[in-house]
């Protein structure tokens, strides 16, 4: 399985937070092109990038993006808890 490492995170808890918001931003970026929750859930497993972390639970907050669209700019801003440099 591909993908990529993002180290230098200041802990568990700013690694869980860069993974709720980076998920989020994903499924943001394909509810735009769905019609509902199921096709928006279908597009996010195809489509879409997962973010894990120990002690987070990937599916739990994937369903929640899915049911509760994002409201703040915030909860999608992900890079911006990206130490610079660190992505491996």
């Amino acid at each position: 399985m591909g993908g990529w490492t993002v180290e230098g995170v200041a802990g568990a808890e700013a690694a869980a937070e860069y993974a709720r918001r980076f998920i989020r931003a994903q499924i943001e970026d394909l509810r735009a092109e769905t019609g509902s929750a199921e096709e928006l859930r279908e597009m996010y497993r195809s489509f879409g990038e997962y973010a894990r972390t120990p002690g987070f639970n990937h599916e739990a907050w994937a369903a929640h993006g899915i049911a509760t669209p994002a409201c703040r700019k915030a909860e999608t801003d992900y890079l911006i808890l990206e130490p610079r440099g660190h992505r491996a």
